[in-house]
Parts: structure tokens; sequence; C-alpha cells
């Protein structure tokens, strides 16, 4: 097979829609796979009554909702998503937009080693049946585990790769949690380092190289709500492999006919996910490293 050749034209187009340092999407759930990695966590792993459950709504927000009870000494609800979830790096603060019962729950997040042993954790308060987009600073989030604050000490960003929510004011009864989104909000120091000295675009060597670099691309745009971009990442490396002449013919058949589903598509989320899995499939038909 001829070695595949990344064109400076298709490196120049991946680069123009690569994501900026504007707010970064960490969670979202407009397709039903975002909540395949999120788990209940109640007072009943300690003898506790409360209950709770999440849910897609027919909008593509994450609904948490359930019954706070105090009996057995108990007092808590949460959710939160596996390990892995994001990577967060110079960031300033987190964005979330919610619809609430008036309560007040925590943000939490959770680094490698901690899921069970404590978060590090910021309260927000909500507005009954009102939508609402809350700034949390970094500086707000201190570090808990089982209610007992632990405010010197540190938290490491990189550290940081799950997030959930917690209800625990005290307050037995019914309630409501919608969430539509958290964002990441990048520090205004790495906005200017990233003006002033542009990140170089690598060098994919090989189809399974350029598969990665596109997918690598293509995320961050589809979570920041960008799937047209997304889309158009996805379709420059589907096309950059078909015309190298440098995969075998079943991982060509998937891209071809990637590109062919996805030109008949109307929905801009709806050409991500066909291309992406395209480049998924053909990724699995290569020739092992």
């Amino acid at each position: 097979m001829t070695p595949i050749t990344i064109t400076t034209i298709t490196l120049l187009m991946i680069s123009v829609v690569s994501p900026s340092l504007r707010s970064q999407t960490i969670a979202s759930f407009e397709n039903p796979s975002d909540l395949r990695g999120w788990n209940v966590v109640n007072d009943s792993v300690m003898g506790g009554k409360s209950t709770s459950g999440f849910e897609q709504t027919p909008e593509g927000n994450l609904l948490f909702r359930g019954e706070l009870s105090l009996e057995n000494n108990g007092g808590f609800v949460s959710i939160r998503n596996q390990p892995n979830s994001f990577v967060l790096q110079d960031v300033e603060g987190l964005k979330l937009m919610v619809r609430g019962d008036g309560r007040t729950y925590y943000l939490d997040l959770r680094g490698r080693g901690r899921m069970t042993s404590g978060s590090f954790r910021a309260a927000f308060p909500t507005q009954e049946g009102r939508w609402t987009e809350i700034f949390l600073p970094i500086s707000k989030f201190v570090r808990q585990s089982f209610g007992r604050l632990y405010p010197n000490a540190p938290l490491n960003l990189s550290d940081l790769n799950s997030l959930g929510f917690t209800l625990s004011d005290k307050k037995p009864g019914p309630f409501q949690l919608e969430i539509k989104y958290v964002k990441a909000t990048p520090s205004a120091a790495s906005e200017n380092t990233a003006r002033r000295s542009p990140t170089p675009i690598p060098q994919p060597q090989g189809p399974r190289a350029l598969i990665e670099f596109a997918i690598s691309r293509g995320v961050p745009l589809f979570n920041e709500g960008l799937p047209n971009a997304c889309a158009a990442i996805y379709e420059i490396a589907c096309r950059s492999l078909i015309e190298s002449n440098a995969i075998p013919e079943p991982a060509r058949a998937s891209l071809m006919n990637a590109l062919e589903k996805s030109a008949v598509t109307n929905s801009d989320t709806g050409k991500a996910w066909i291309l992406r899995n395209g480049l998924d499939n053909a990724l699995r038909l290569l020739p092992q490293r």
C-alpha cells in the first residue's frame, strides 16, 4: 500500500476549525449515550432511606430527582459520572445551566483515587422552575469527605476527572434538578498565552494517526456545541484517507458508506455521529501497529 501523505491544505482546514480556549463543555446530555457513565450514590450506602434517580428529558437535559429522607441518620442524595470524563487545565471556573426547585445543591469534582472518599465541592442555589446560568470559581471548591471540610487541601486541576451533583440540605421531601450543561471557563492567562503562542499543528503519520488526530480535534468541538465544525473535520479525514490508497478495502468501504449517509442527513449532530462511527469502524479494520 502507498504510505499516506497528509497534505498542507488538510492540516490547515483541520486547524481552522480546531477548538479555541473559550468555554469548553465537559458535561451535556443531548444523546442517550451521554448518561451511560452516570451513577447514583445515596445515603442508603450507610443505611439511609433517601431515594433518587436520573433520566434524559425530551429536550436533551439531565433530570435528577427523588426524595430526601433524614431517617436512619441519612440525608444526602447524589449522582456522579465515571472517571476520565474530562480533562481540566488553566481553568478559572465552571459554568452550569440548571433549573431547580429553590433548594441549594453542590457541584462535586473528584480526582483519581477519590471517587468514594470525598470531593472538591461548591454550593449553588437554584430558583424554582427557572433556568439559571451559574458561575462557580475554582477558588470556591473546598475539599470534603463525608461532610467534613478540609479548607487547606490543595486542588490540582489536572488530577480531576469526574463531576457530580449532591443534595444534603437537611430538608426532607421531594427534589428536582435539571441540568443542561457544565462548561469550563479558561483563565485569562491561558487565553493570553494562546493568542501569543498558537499551538503548532502535529504532523500525523499514517492512517491510524490521522483518524486519532481527527477525533482528538473533533470531540472538543462537538462538546462545545459545534457539531458542524466537528463533522467538517471528520469529513476531511474520511476523504483524505479514501484518496490516499493507504487503507484496506473494508476500511475504505466503511468511510465511503459514512460519507454517503452523512450527505443525506440534515442534522449536523447526525452527520458528526455518522462520520465518527465510520472512522471508528475504519480504525478497527486497520492492521495492528
